[in-house]
């Protein structure tokens, strides 16, 4: 994933933010499943933007999770960093191994 360009102005000390990886359009909003916040993705479900509610200037540290991302900020006197993780998860073209067979062990004789 590219470099995001992340936008934060604050007014009195706290403000919404918003990291951005396209400059293209973006569908509808999808709610955050946790954490206070929105995402926009590609039809290829590729993340496109996020955008968190109410973030503070002077410190703060927040997490929007999606059904496959999980986008996380801290903010500390005003400068924001920022962390993205695909989570990995089972698909129908995935499979897991499957269980070993145990053989009955032969008795010595």
């Amino acid at each position: 994933m590219k470099q995001g360009k992340v936008f934060f102005h604050p007014i009195e000390g706290s403000g919404q933010l918003s990291i951005s990886w396209s400059s293209g359009p973006k569908d509808d909003a999808i709610e955050a499943k946790t954490g206070l916040g929105v995402g926009f993705f590609s039809p290829e479900g590729s993340l496109l933007s996020v955008i968190f509610d109410e973030v503070y200037a002077a410190e703060d540290s927040q997490v929007l999770e999606f059904s496959e991302y999980k986008v996380k900020i801290t903010v500390k006197k005003g400068k924001v960093t920022y962390e993205v993780h695909k989570k990995n998860r089972l698909t129908k073209q995935t499979k897991r191994p499957s269980p070993r067979k145990r053989t009955p062990s032969k008795a010595k004789r």
